[in-house]
């Protein structure tokens, strides 16, 4: 009988083991960067738990790229080839928003010409038995068995950039061919690639109403085996046009694309052709029985204007490769280079996904043609979905544990950052386009507050104090006026302190917005901006003014003697009236809109928990108090993480900001909770990774290897994302590689190493 019960116990724990696994599973590559093997249905499963639409989208991908590209690799082989340096736009789009259009095939010539079709969603990749896909460091890999005794890798690969600025925009398909079979086998293999150049923030519109179209023209030379699409544009309605350089919303320079065959293998021969706007490589084949040949098709932006200049580019590319040992990718070696070693951590959780985070860093980051600097985009639905570079705090939030991994990468987020400030000390909301900043209805109150935060950790992890004294061009940037950075934080000081100003219980206002862009969702901005007052900004002086104050202490700059007495004056007067405020409550309020309308008095709302917690002059006690009750309302009740409110605030469903868990929110928690219990703030960093996400809802890809800003609570259709578009479009939204829930995790894991 106990043996039964035995058994039954195994299965049951077997069969859900497996339900866990069902997507697929996480490994180490030999040089101990992490990879994911891809084994989940393709298309993507539609339903939920309740028999409703995910919303997912049907073909899940993962991010390669360096400072100057990116692409995004879908497991049936699509992928979407993209460039940020001008203006966030798809190189190969497809009608179908946020995709790409490429294929690769194999032709049998001694079977009739039978035809393999090796990537899409209609094609052999769909079945797993046939197909191996693994995603790692800087690679894609599809492992392909064939008819005849043919095994197929189609392995693609993506160099890192070295430094701020730089990068080859390029990636490397690389095909390997083995003949298993008695028998020679005379193949043609086929790469296509579609030159379709479409601006993010326009793949929503019709061809027909964009205002900018654009075309490509294709040069071929077959001796150099290399096609060149020069891509120009024409305008689609009245315009008035500004010269390439100058700022404007749409891109006027647009890159050209190239498309090179590199074989080497002597009488096998590669075509480099066009059709319409298609790129194309053939390559015929022959392999004898049990023979492997390789060969390489470099994609990519063309730095200069003629052949030559696309063969360099190609060999700056090849003499970097590991072309002996490429299953892990051609720059396997590059890449454990540029990411932080983490082979003492014992926990192979963290290990695996900090080093993946770090990788997501580097991919990320992009280089910016206006400001001259490189930037981490906040990603997901602004920069891959609408074509956006916003919010600064948002690129602000990202830098952070760059300053442990690429203290240079993080000043240039910073720099990037400042590019964007007026000289009274307003700073931007972000851009689009090129260099372009459009207008908006949002006059936040709190990115001030977000730049001394990174500021002062940059300055005190790397102690580069020397930064204070640089020189820094304000926004519009063609204007070419500087000021040294500490005296462009004295501007910022002063725009916080008198244009934000303070509220009726002295408290820092709000004006229309702090970190939640969508707070008045009943309530118009401009009619409370006189009197509304944020929680979330006092407690983040509270918290990160003392660091700020520390740094430039240590700084010992003869010229912030008189700043740093004028911080700790302001600061200790919002603590003066926030902890008047606060009083004995076991949490800080949200917001006071007006003395009537109080939001967070009753019900607890994440938004100030984590800075009140961080606040260093907080007794001990005081804080184990608070975050107790905090975490009864709304960890506690969580599976994967803290939830924004213990209940809505503002009707309607309970997720995205009214009930959602959003990473920028919940991690600062978790630095509250380190100032006096480390191991707990181990667990929760453990409770938010993408581990734990895998465990609760195996069914869902969003959220095992990457995620958007936000995903839903138990309140609302848990563990999916709350999407602001029509819910019919949520399927074909770009979901996930938000920098939140990679780059928040890294900067906790290195405080806890402190």
């Amino acid at each position: 009988m106990k043996t039964k019960i035995f058994s039954i116990i195994l299965l049951i724990v077997s069969v859900q083991f497996a339900k866990a696994n069902s997507i697929g599973e996480w490994d180490f590559a030999s040089n101990g960067l992490p990879t994911y093997h891809y084994t989940g249905v393709l298309p993507f499963p539609s339903l939920d738990k309740d028999g409703k639409n995910n919303m997912l989208p049907e073909d899940p991908f993962f991010l390669l790229g360096n400072y100057r590209m990116a692409l995004i690799t879908h497991t049936s082989g699509i992928y979407q080839f993209l460039t940020a340096e001008r203006a966030w736009a798809r190189i190969n789009a497809t009608e179908k928003p946020n995709y790409g259009w490429n294929d690769a095939s194999i032709v049998f010539k001694n079977k009739k010409a039978q035809k393999v079709n090796l990537v899409g969603l209609q094609s052999i990749a769909t079945n797993n038995e046939l197909v191996k896909k693994t995603f790692g460091v800087g690679f894609a890999r599809y492992a392909y068995r064939l008819e005849n005794g043919i095994s197929c890798t189609r392995l693609i690969s993506v160099k890192p950039s070295a430094k701020i600025n730089t990068g080859n925009p390029s990636f490397v398909v690389t095909i390997l061919l083995q003949n298993n079979s008695k028998k020679t086998q005379e193949l043609i293999y086929s790469e296509r690639m579609l030159v379709n150049f479409v601006l993010n923030g326009t793949q929503y519109k019709q061809s027909t109403e964009r205002p900018v179209l654009y075309n490509s023209n294709i040069r071929i030379n077959a001796d150099k085996q290399i096609a060149i699409a020069n891509i120009s544009y024409k305008t689609n309605t009245f315009l008035n046009l500004p010269s390439k350089d100058e700022r404007y919303m749409y891109d006027l320079n647009p890159p050209s694309v190239f498309m090179l065959a590199k074989n080497g293998m002597g009488k096998d021969v590669s075509l480099v052709s066009a059709i319409n706007d298609t790129l194309s490589t053939q390559i015929d084949v022959s392999l004898k029985p049990g023979e492997t040949k390789t060969f390489h098709v470099v994609i990519g932006l063309a730095d200069g204007e003629n052949f030559t200049d696309v063969q360099k580019q190609a060999d700056e590319l090849f003499a970097a490769a590991n072309i002996n040992e490429p299953l892990e990718g051609l720059y396997a070696g590059l890449w454990k280079s540029r990411l932080p070693d983490l082979s003492s951590e014992k926990n192979v959780v963290l290990r695996r996904e900090m080093l993946w985070n770090a990788h997501m860093i580097e991919a990320s980051a992009k280089d910016s043609e206006y400001y001259k600097e490189t930037f981490i985009p906040q990603g997901t639905v602004y920069s891959y979905h609408f074509g956006d570079n916003i919010s600064n705090r948002d690129h602000l939030q990202a830098a952070l544990p760059a300053c442990y991994t690429n203290p240079e990468l993080a000043k240039s987020c910073i720099r990037y950052v400042i590019k964007h400030s007026e000289v009274d000390g307003e700073i931007k909301r972000g851009n689009s386009g090129f260099g372009y900043t459009p207008p908006s209805l949002f006059k936040e109150s709190d990115e001030q507050l977000f730049f001394f935060n990174t500021l002062s950790e940059y300055l005190l992890i790397t102690k580069d104090f020397g930064f204070l004294n640089e020189q820094v061009t304000y926004f519009p940037a063609e204007y070419g006026k500087t000021d040294a950075v500490l005296n462009i934080l004295k501007k910022y000081f002063i725009y916080l302190r008198d244009e934000v100003g303070r509220g009726p219980n002295g408290l820092v206002k709000i004006l229309n917005s702090d970190w939640s862009d969508s707070f008045f969702h009943k309530y118009s901005p401009n009619a409370y901006s006189w009197s509304a007052e944020s929680h979330l900004n006092s407690a983040m002086v509270l918290s990160i003014f003392p660091k700020l104050e520390d740094a430039l202490k240590q700084s010992k700059n003869p010229d912030a003697s008189e700043f740093i007495q004028a911080l700790e004056e302001y600061r200790i007067s919002i603590e003066s009236a926030f902890m008047k405020d606060l009083g004995d409550r076991k949490f800080a309020a949200r917001a006071y809109l007006n003395h009537k309308l109080k939001f967070g008095v009753d019900k607890v709302c994440i938004e100030p928990q984590g800075y009140l917690l961080q606040i260093p002059n907080l007794p001990i006690e005081r804080k184990k108090e608070i975050y107790e009750y905090v975490k009864s309302k709304l960890i506690t009740p969580e599976k994967i993480g803290i939830r924004t409110r213990e209940e809505p605030r503002w009707g309607g469903t309970a997720d995205g900001e009214d009930g959602g868990i959003w990473f920028s929110l919940e991690y600062p928690v978790l630095l509250g909770v380190a100032t006096f219990d480390k191991e707990e703030a181990k667990s929760l960093l453990l409770k938010f990774s993408f581990d734990n996400y895998s465990k609760h809802y195996p069914d869902y890809w969003i959220g095992q290897w990457t995620a958007p800003d936000e995903m839903n609570s138990t309140l609302y259709r848990e563990g999916l994302y709350c999407f602001w578009i029509p819910e019919n479009e949520r399927a074909s939204a770009f979901q996930g590689y938000c920098s939140h829930p990679h780059t928040w995790p890294l900067f906790c894991y290195f405080k806890l190493m402190e």
